[in-house]
């Protein structure tokens, strides 16, 4: 990881999951956004498909496009769902949003494939390095392997507006 001052700038919204954490990272960036700050990144939208699971989206916070990260294997299915060509156009996204050096970049979740050293992980690295503040979601059960990868980088955050927004203050 790099220097301190580029750790101190990513926010962890830490929590048990299933709490509408995806919900909260978009309604802040859209808040910072209206502000007049200039935010990229992904959002995950979840979209219930009728047969108990939820098809995923991530929504590119600067152009509103939004891009499948899942695919459908069929009724029964219990394999990874995760859409690998979903996946590489979000990292593209990202990537471009990097080059652009927005105030922030939102990057919707550190879990599965991110655990797995594979996923956003390499966008998240890259957006640190180059001193970008970060915003993602971790759920307790990826933590132990956040503090792993990352050597425990960033602040931990609460879910919760209010927590998102000290934070925010911490930083600007």
């Amino acid at each position: 990881m790099k220097a301190t001052a580029e750790i101190s700038k990513v926010g962890v919204v830490l929590h048990p999951g299933k709490v509408g954490v995806e919900a909260l990272l978009e309604s802040f960036a859209l808040s910072l956004r209206e502000q007049k700050v200039m935010v990229g990144g992904l959002v995950q939208r979840l979209i219930p498909t009728g047969d108990g699971h939820c098809r995923m989206q991530l929504v590119d916070l600067g152009e509103d496009r939004h891009y499948s990260i899942s695919q459908d294997l069929g009724p029964g299915s219990n394999s990874c769902r995760i859409d690998p060509q979903g996946l590489a156009e979000a990292s593209q996204v990202l990537r471009r949003e990097i080059e652009r050096s927005p105030a922030l970049l939102v990057i919707n979740k550190f879990a599965g494939e991110e655990s797995e050293g594979r996923g956003l992980l390499g966008e998240m690295f890259e957006a640190i390095s180059r001193g970008i503040p970060l915003l993602t979601a971790v759920s307790h059960r990826y933590k132990p392997k956040w503090d792993s990868l990352t050597d425990g980088a960033g602040t931990f955050i609460e879910p919760t507006e209010q927590a998102l927004w000290a934070w925010w203050r911490t930083i600007r």
